[in-house]
């Protein structure tokens, strides 16, 4: 009895007493098979010596009833031996994390593997439903709406869980159209939307998970049907899974509101409405594209710029010292589990060698990255703030400790004050510049209209 007492105690406590080991990456494929493999141990055991359907007589040691095994081929499971993963945690244990951010980051990423394990495809409702009315089974039931060809109904799951939906194959019953507006589709759903041969709507708005890689499964699932698509407030989404929809050649309207974070949108849209006859985007603002793309031809012509084989930009100093700004490196932020940034101020570099005024128009021509990037932040212009933190931060503890600031790394408000001493205006540094170009500019196309 005191055994049963301490095995309910313990099985108790262990509900709540969890070691939270280092994240790993696991396929829920194997995860299944090792489920799958226990059943077929079980019912291996239930038929070793069945009396009734209900009574059986299991085997005095598990393994009798298991096909026996050649020593090569056994595992260390075969072997009853602790496993890899065992061995490898006990030696781990000491440096575990349990801080309330890793519990956090633990929690999301097994909710991840989940919502991937729930959304795969599964061949049996295929067979039974067909194509369409298998995905609108898989839809409606993870809280998206859909609408029937003929039907003027949206079908979605009530506050109370429950949908009305046919349980078996109906004919002429297709999809025309999908809201999953803020649903949590992600990639692997996708593979539940084939065949869906009368689709023309699709809503992705304000989708967390939906990223190039999606995108990519977008212009292959529907493309030749599909006449709408609205991506908007996707974040996780950039130029390279826009340029992916151009197979999608019936595409009519696009819509990508709340989209000015990503790099290049401007010359995408072009290059979309290029290839897709009579496609109509919305959503996207040309002037603010236009005002960014303006900003890079004078960053990369700038005397001081230098261009690599991969087309990225470096800052040359005086001493011939190289400074990234702008090209093919993300510059997504790295963001903790409160979408924070973080900065990782061990890797920095040297301060450029040139003039103040120089520094501080270049820094502003790359839009904050050539000072961002050297107080040691892993990515580009999207820290702005962040960064004028740190600068006030450690100007602080310099004064504090009687150590003299750099002047390119000082605040803002005291690099304004050292610059107005020398007659630099910090805000209309720039202004200046554009204005000369545009004198510039209007003069070289007067010339051209004479001569011709």
């Amino acid at each position: 009895m005191n055994t049963v007492r301490r095995l309910h105690k313990s099985t108790a406590a262990s509900k709540w007493v969890r070691i939270l080991w280092w994240p790993r990456f696991e396929r829920w494929q194997d995860l299944e098979k090792g489920t799958r493999e226990r059943k077929d141990e079980d019912t291996a055991i239930q038929n070793y010596y069945r009396l009734s359907d209900d009574y059986y007589i299991s085997p005095e040691k598990r393994e009798d009833a298991l096909p026996v095994k050649q020593f090569e081929d056994q595992t260390r499971k075969d072997q009853n031996a602790p496993s890899l993963k065992t061995l490898t945690d006990h030696t781990t244990l000491r440096y575990v994390d349990h801080s309330y951010d890793n519990i956090r980051r633990v929690k999301r990423y097994e909710a991840l593997q989940i919502r991937q394990y729930d959304q795969r495809f599964i061949a049996e409702r295929l067979l039974f439903l067909g194509p369409d009315l298998a995905a609108a089974h898989f839809l409606v039931h993870r809280d998206i709406a859909i609408k029937f060809v003929g039907d003027d109904n949206w079908y979605k799951r009530s506050k109370w869980g429950t949908y009305s939906l046919p349980g078996r194959q109906v004919p002429g019953l297709y999809i025309e159209a999908i809201d999953a507006s803020g649903s949590k589709l992600m990639y692997e759903g996708f593979e539940n939307l084939y065949d869906l041969k009368h689709l023309r709507m699709l809503r992705l708005a304000n989708c967390e998970y939906i990223d190039d890689w999606a995108l990519s499964r977008v212009g292959g699932v529907c493309g030749s049907t599909l006449e709408f698509l609205d991506l908007s407030g996707c974040k996780n989404i950039t130029h390279k899974g826009l340029a992916a929809l151009r197979t999608a050649r019936n595409l009519k309207h696009l819509r990508l509101d709340g989209l000015d974070h990503v790099d290049q949108l401007g010359k995408t849209v072009l290059m979309l409405e290029e290839m897709i006859p009579g496609l109509s985007v919305s959503g996207v603002n040309y002037e603010k594209e236009l005002e960014r793309l303006e900003w890079e031809n004078r960053l990369k012509s700038d005397d001081r710029a230098v261009i690599d084989a991969k087309g990225n930009v470096f800052i040359e100093d005086d001493n011939g010292e190289l400074f990234y700004v702008k090209g093919k490196i993300s510059e997504k932020a790295t963001v903790n589990d409160d979408d924070q940034p973080i900065a990782t101020s061990t890797i920095r570099r040297q301060v450029p060698e040139m003039s103040e005024v120089e520094f501080e128009r270049l820094d502003q021509l790359s839009q904050g990255r050539l000072r961002h990037l050297l107080i040691g932040s892993p990515s580009g212009y999207m820290w702005s703030d962040q960064v004028e933190t740190i600068l006030q931060h450690e100007h602080k503890l310099n004064l504090k400790d009687g150590v003299e600031t750099d002047p390119k790394m000082l605040p803002k408000e005291e690099r304004r004050k050292r610059l107005l001493s020398y007659g630099v205006d910090i805000d209309m540094l720039l202004e200046e510049e554009k204005k000369h170009l545009l004198i510039n500019d209007t003069e070289e196309r007067t010339k051209e209209a004479q001569a011709h």
